[in-house]
């Protein structure tokens, strides 16, 4: 659901569907914006994509402007009240590359997005993929692109789903 003041989406609902704690999470914001563009594109309904546009443009700047860290090249996790989380998660980072990627795409001339999915794809290249043999993305990395040691290479939360879906998307764009 969009909060049109803080131009995020609003993530935990109780059974009344009434907001559960104050967490902004910059990783579903960039997936949904991308995401709900492909929606559009394959409903091809122009009405329906005019109405998305402008949230989905409000959304992305938000995110450029409060979660992307440019010295790092990486998306920020999460908000939770006055905390940011600053580690990077292996599926916010993935997200990123194609969020980013899609912004440019509908806007050639604003090409930060360009640059910040291409430094995105090289902070996950250097601190994100776990390069021992048979291994696969660390789940998440501190700030500094360190890994977090004590969290699982796969698990019911942790599987290649974001990162082969990313792979597969950047190949369908390009």
């Amino acid at each position: 659901i969009y909060d049109k003041e803080g131009h995020k989406l609003l993530v935990f609902f109780d059974r009344n569907m009434d907001v559960i704690g104050d967490i902004h999470s910059y990783g579903h914001d960039i997936e949904a914006t991308w995401l709900i563009d492909r929606a559009c594109e394959v409903i091809g309904d122009p009405a329906i994509t005019a109405k998305f546009a402008e949230m989905n443009k409000a959304i992305v700047k938000n995110i450029a402007d409060i979660a992307y860290d440019k010295a790092s090249g990486s998306l920020l996790n999460e908000r939770d009240k006055d905390k940011i989380n600053t580690w990077r998660i292996w599926w916010v980072q993935a997200e990123t590359v194609i969020g980013f990627l899609n912004e440019y795409q509908k806007h050639p001339q604003k090409t930060k997005f360009l640059e910040a999915s291409e430094a995105e794809w090289e902070f996950i290249k250097e601190h994100v993929i776990d390069k021992r043999t048979g291994s696969e993305w660390f789940w998440e990395v501190h700030p500094d692109g360190s890994p977090i040691a004590d969290r699982p290479i796969v698990e019911p939360w942790k599987c290649p789903y974001h990162n082969g879906r990313m792979c597969m998307e950047i190949i369908r764009r390009l």
